[in-house]
């Protein structure tokens, strides 16, 4: 995603709790400023403390509009997908270099992760390479 298509928050990691109220008037702000159809978020499953929170920030924000939450294999008790959306060789190949670029987690071998994860997804759906997402709410 090109630069200039990115708007980053500056939070400090595990303490998003304590922020959680300037953390929705961003997410709200945003909303005004962006006006999505889609938001993708975290699962309501994932258990890591500040993916909870943006769980949780991002539904009060969005409420009224569609919300998929992505998988995070390592934070997910466990995962309930109700959408899934096929990739081509293209995309899983662009994907992949994306999460190279994601240096701060590449010791947890992301691109075999997210590779077998694809694979595994595609298979549900008789695809070769899929994503999957929680159905979090359908706005149609």
């Amino acid at each position: 995603i090109h630069k200039n298509n990115r708007i980053n928050f500056d939070y400090k990691v595990r303490v998003f709790s304590s922020r959680r109220q300037e953390i929705l008037d961003d997410l709200i702000q945003l909303r005004g400023k962006v006006d999505p159809d889609i938001v993708l978020t975290t699962s309501s499953f994932d258990t890591h403390q500040d993916h909870e929170v943006l769980h949780r920030e991002s539904f009060r924000a969005f409420k009224d509009r569609t919300i998929l939450g992505y998988e995070m294999p390592a934070n997910n008790r466990t995962f309930a997908p109700g959408l899934f959306v096929e990739l081509s060789d293209l995309e899983m190949n662009k994907k992949i270099e994306a999460i190279k670029k994601y240096k701060s987690q590449l010791f947890k071998n992301p691109v075999g992760a997210v590779s077998s994860l694809a694979r595994h997804r595609g298979a549900q759906v008789k695809a070769k390479y899929a994503e999957a997402f929680e159905v979090i709410r359908l706005v149609i």
